[in-house]
């Protein structure tokens, strides 16, 4: 006796046939989002992505120099920008303010502004810098880990 099935009997889903690539080895198509290259034997590759928040990756790299160093007490990222939370108008952060402050382990306060390798400080990021310093803080512009070695290590 067969098997009941509340399907049997009706058509099956319409699945689209995928699209027919041309013999070019080099033809692009398009897949999953990201453009698609098909190697020499019609094997899907993905192109190599351009990383478009190079500040990003920086950040990531050196709150994980920052978190390890042997000086730092503590260290957090620190966020900028709005939003409507229940129907009020609220700002988080201030402007100038480095992307990540924290204090050393002697007490002396600490920011970094984290910039990509083409990134430039605002006036005001400059400014909030120079204040930490001028304060007897540690404060300075990390584009990666070395930077932050290098400058906790003076």
């Amino acid at each position: 006796m067969p098997r009941f099935s509340p399907f049997r009997g009706f058509p099956g889903p319409k699945i689209p046939a995928p699209p027919i690539r041309g013999e070019d080895s080099g033809e692009k198509f398009r897949g999953r989002g990201r453009a698609m290259n098909a190697d020499l034997f019609g094997l899907e590759q993905q192109t190599p992505r351009a990383n478009r928040r190079p500040e990003a990756a920086a950040l990531v790299e050196v709150l994980k120099a920052l978190r390890t160093h042997p000086a730092v007490a503590w260290c957090e990222r620190m966020n900028t920008g709005a939003a409507k939370v229940e129907g009020r108008f609220i700002r988080f952060g201030f402007k100038g303010c480095p992307d990540v402050l924290g204090q050393l382990k002697d007490g002396r306060l600490l920011g970094v502004e984290v910039k990509a390798q083409a990134g430039r400080l605002r006036p005001e990021q400059a400014l909030f810098l120079e204040r930490i310093r001028g304060a007897g803080g540690v404060a300075f512009v990390a584009r990666d880990c070395r930077d932050v070695r290098e400058q906790l290590n003076n």
